[in-house]
């Protein structure tokens, strides 16, 4: 097939993602080329796997009044400029004749504009709904300032409307779980397919790194992430048998990126890997460290409850500080346990969650998509 893939995502495991798309339909055999509005050149640029690549500018002008650059930015920029931007790349894809158009997120609106204006059989994959239209947990606080309320909440109510709109427009949605599958049809009344993630297991794979005594937290340090969680469950431990929270954010520094292949050190290296994450709608990480052969800890919420067998490769556990700390206790002392945990972990990587297995399938329902009339 010939497929069209637009995306515009920051440096994130939303933009590995597109990535692996574009990299295992092309390696089925497909012709694949990206469209996009993203300028950033890092290491998940999927554009280095794709047969071609169309750079779209949208890079508006800054103004030295930040209150005025905020309006410019929400509506003009997003609402006005953005909008006409999407409809000259559904044109230019239009013309090209492609099989379908997968589209993935714009960070400007979400859900992109881009699946108002194309004529080209069309999916959506769609990650979550807009976070913070539906969230409660990301509504303003009671100490802002009135006319900050005011603006913001009629910018979020906009957005809202905008984010369904283009929804609802696409022509097929796919939800990357279960739990994003109910999320979808509670904020569109829309009823996606699954078109779950995975792991390369060739590349997060056991290492022979030596052990160290550490937990291993990739997140950045907020409490939507379970910082908070895992900071109040490493002070339950024993000083005696404590070990160190080693905590990334993917980044070595500022600018610079961990490569997968230090972070595969990271993982090995560490007993366990907590993933505390609040609301995640699927979660890589589970998945990295199980690929490493190492157990992993997280919230029984969300699309944890999908990738994770609990007492089998790792644990399942409620928003409790002990419970966390106590896990952590019995893998620290249950060494054959945790050794066991691990490796029933690659095991049910290379079964269920290699993304050689997850494209083959989205390839199957791309190939459905695109015969339909």
């Amino acid at each position: 097939m010939k497929i069209a893939v637009f995306y515009n995502i920051a440096f994130s495991g939303a933009k590995r993602v597109v990535l692996e798309h574009v990299k295992g339909l092309k390696l089925l055999g497909h012709n694949v080329d990206i469209y996009t509005t993203d300028q950033a050149n890092d290491i998940f640029d999927p554009g280095t796997e794709a047969n071609n690549k169309y750079l779209y500018n949208f890079s508006p002008i800054e103004f030295k009044l930040p209150v005025f650059n905020r309006f410019k930015k929400d509506f003009i920029d997003t609402f006005y400029t953005l909008k006409n931007v999407h409809k000259k790349i559904a044109r230019d894809i239009d013309k090209r004749n492609y099989n379908i158009v997968l589209v993935h997120t714009d960070i400007s609106t979400q859900t992109p504009y881009l699946l108002r204006y194309l004529k080209t059989k069309n999916v959506y994959f769609c990650l979550e709904p807009l976070r913070n239209a539906y969230e409660y947990s990301l509504r303003l606080k009671d100490n802002v300032f009135v006319l900050n309320i005011f603006y913001e909440n009629l910018n979020r109510w906009i957005r809202k409307n905008i984010d369904r709109k283009n929804a609802r427009s696409a022509d097929h949605v796919l939800a990357l779980s279960l739990f994003g599958r109910e999320r979808i049809i509670a904020a569109y009344d829309l009823y996606p397919k699954i078109s779950y993630l995975g792991v390369d297991e060739s590349v997060f794979k056991p290492s022979n790194a030596k052990k160290k005594n550490q937990v291993f937290f990739v997140a950045e340090k907020y409490p939507i992430y379970g910082y908070d969680l895992a900071q109040q469950a490493m002070k339950l431990l024993p000083k005696k048998i404590r070990p160190d929270l080693e905590i990334i954010n993917w980044k070595k520094n500022n600018s610079e990126r961990l490569s997968d292949e230090e972070l595969v050190k990271l993982y090995s290296e560490s007993l366990v890997t907590l993933s505390l994450s609040r609301f995640d709608t699927f979660g890589l990480v589970p998945l990295e460290s199980m690929a490493c052969g190492v157990p992993v800890i997280a919230l029984n919420v969300a699309g944890y409850r999908e990738t994770m067998v609990n007492g089998k490769n790792g644990f399942l556990v409620d928003f409790d500080p002990k419970e966390i700390a106590d896990k952590i206790i019995y893998l620290l002392e249950n060494s054959k346990k945790c050794e066991e945990m691990g490796r029933n972990g690659r095991k049910w990587i290379e079964e269920k969650w290699t993304w050689k297995s997850q494209i083959e399938n989205l390839e199957k329902l791309l190939v459905a998509f695109s015969k339909e009339k």
